[in-house]
């Protein structure tokens, strides 16, 4: 494919299968590590994301469990749902269906900043199929005022690139505070744009994916689990304040918590060892 870079030789060296599950006429792309006589673990992306992201957190952890992550409808190699549907329980209802069609029992969920709110959805609907619930860097409640934030990112025009490379050197994420490795960056770049017709390049996701998203509160979902939970912070997120991470052990006092040192709010590719680190760690006791 013209334009596509190399390789980085630090990409993560356990290759994934993939796959796709049907929900009505949405096909759910997800990335599968691992085997089937391991403990499953799915991971949940954030908003404008894609499942990749979590490659340099699964390398260490595929010799212990099936990590699968999932790419949510509308981002990418998953379909755009038409009409849309980007509703917290109909992403939740996306889950439940790629469990069962994967026969995963007990599995674990980890899901990240958006990836987190659909986390605790479906944890709401379905306690009883979880071993555990880890949150990284995402509330316990959506603020009006995140509410208003992703309805901004809907409106924002998707970029172009002449190349892969050029996208590589001008990608920036939201927030844009990080200290992620120039080939973790390289590597979320490489799996997250496609070729438009006219050769140039732009990221998968659907925008109209910022949408469906109301304020609300996620705390009683929170207080209903009654398998361990694991909220997890960036030491310095512009997301999840150090008062906010308080707040899943107030919703449900079983949780706990903790901060990634030297992390801001994309904990996978800013420090995915010691994210890898701390959920193995906390998998290990569940």
């Amino acid at each position: 494919m013209s334009g596509y870079p190399t390789p980085d030789p630090r990409s993560p060296t356990v290759a994934p299968r993939e796959g796709f599950v049907d929900v009505g006429t949405v096909r759910l792309h997800y990335v599968d590590w691992g085997h089937t006589d391991q403990p499953p673990v799915l991971f949940l992306h954030g908003g404008s994301a894609h499942a990749r992201w979590w490659d340099f957190v699964v390398n260490p952890l595929a010799d212990r469990y099936r990590c699968i992550a999932l790419d949510l409808r509308g981002h990418g190699d998953s379909t755009w749902p038409a009409p849309p549907d980007y509703r917290l329980q109909t992403h939740a209802a996306d889950v439940a269906a790629v469990i069962d069609a994967l026969d995963l029992r007990a599995v674990a969920v980890v899901g990240h900043s958006f990836g987190g709110f659909v986390a605790m959805a479906f944890a709401r609907a379905a306690a009883a199929r979880l071993s555990a619930l880890v949150i990284v860097d995402s509330r316990a409640r959506i603020t009006a005022r995140s509410a208003r934030f992703l309805e901004a990112l809907r409106k924002l025009p998707h970029p172009r690139y002449a190349s892969l490379e050029e996208a590589a050197q001008r990608f920036r994420l939201l927030p844009s505070a990080t200290n992620a490795a120039p080939h973790v960056m390289a590597h979320v770049v490489r799996h997250g744009m496609v070729q438009s017709a006219d050769g140039s390049w732009t990221l998968k996701f659907d925008r109209r994916a910022m949408a469906d998203t109301p304020a609300q509160d996620l705390s009683p979902a929170l207080a209903a689990i009654g398998c361990p939970i694991l909220a997890i912070r960036g030491e310095h997120s512009e997301i999840l304040s150090a008062a906010g991470l308080v707040e899943f052990q107030a919703a449900n006092p079983r949780a706990t918590t903790t901060e990634v040192s030297g992390a801001h709010h994309h904990v996978m590719l800013d420090q995915p060892d010691a994210l890898a680190r701390v959920i193995g760690e906390f998998l290990a006791t569940t």
